[in-house]
């Protein structure tokens, strides 16, 4: 409890150094998206690829790791339903609801996160899959029907997933350690001292850019972009919420509990759900034009509220 504490404090401090940094215009806006880039890109794939080179790919496939994905797909399927059926909004809405209820900030904050709670980044493996190559590709199939715009051709959609760079950080990360091979025994070692240089910039870098988007959303118009001014979201942002923090870790204590997991054991899958809603998902609603406000302020709400939430989940967990 006391070592997540700390860390939260520490990441607290970062994002608030990164918050300075977009309110006194040190960094020009939107630049936070440079640093999210970076990461993406660059950083987080390193990362990925010496995390699981040589982790232990039994927690891959664990029991904790099928309650969190168990887990993710039940609080979307039901908050989809909640959106659609009692809120009666049209079926896009509902699904940019039900993902801004459910998809969780895997990358950006569940890998320093999971660092934070188990040592390694490992855990958060199996949401990035189930998220890269399923919820994402199928959502947007969904989105282009409901919505009558082909942002991609159905060739373009198929592949997308494969050029995720944190999709192949993880596959070659698993590669080399299936393959039984040692990066440091690699051309003398450069390729395991390049990655690992790499990585160490992906969780400092990712809690920078949330401070600064955090500055962003400040200084923009209501919208979060320049000349973009969204509906208030209303009563479904609040369902959103109460969603994305409380039901679904309620739902993955219960999924846990009947996989046999107890105790500590389910504190991963637990945290994992625990984490606010992906900036992806505003940027969906964005593409498609569809509950633009409900996704951006979910996003913001979630991410200043989730802290409390992880460490009640460590209070009573750990």
């Amino acid at each position: 409890m006391l070592r997540i504490t700390s860390g939260l404090a520490v990441f607290a401090v970062v994002i608030a150094i990164g918050w300075v940094l977009g309110r006194t215009s040190a960094l020009p806006p939107r630049s936070d998206r440079v640093l999210t880039r970076l990461a993406f890109f660059a950083a987080t794939p390193a990362l990925m690829v010496t995390t699981l080179a040589g982790a232990d790919l039994g927690a891959v496939v664990s029991a904790r790791a099928l309650a969190a994905i168990i887990a993710e797909i039940l609080t979307i399927t039901s908050a989809w339903s909640l959106h659609r059926w009692v809120l009666g909004r049209d079926t896009a809405s509902a699904l940019i609801g039900a993902l801004a209820s459910g998809y969780v900030n895997a990358a950006n904050l569940g890998i320093p996160v999971a660092i934070l709670v188990v040592g390694d980044a490992t855990p958060i493996a199996p949401i990035l899959l189930l998220q890269l190559l399923i919820i994402t590709p199928v959502s947007f199939a969904i989105l282009d029907i409901v919505t009558g715009r082909r942002c991609q051709t159905p060739a373009r959609r198929a592949l997308a997933p494969l050029r995720n760079p944190l999709l192949i950080g993880v596959a070659t990360g698993t590669a080399i350690n299936l393959a039984d091979w040692d990066l440091a025994d690699i051309a003398g070692g450069t390729p395991a001292e390049v990655l690992g240089l790499l990585g160490r910039m992906a969780v400092p870098l990712m809690m920078l850019a949330l401070g600064l988007s955090l500055a962003d959303s400040r200084r923009a118009p209501r919208g979060g972009l320049v000349g973009e001014a969204p509906p208030p979201a209303g009563p479904a942002l609040w369902w959103a919420v109460g969603w994305k923090l409380l039901v679904s870790p309620v739902l993955v204590l219960a999924v846990g509990a009947l996989l046999g997991l107890r105790g500590a054991a389910l504190l991963v899958p637990v945290t994992t759900a625990c984490l606010p809603t992906a900036q992806n998902i505003f940027m969906y609603a964005s593409r498609y034009e569809r509950a633009t406000g409900l996704a951006r302020d979910t996003v913001l709400i979630t991410t200043a509220g989730f802290a409390p939430v992880v460490l009640l989940a460590a209070a009573l967990l750990g």
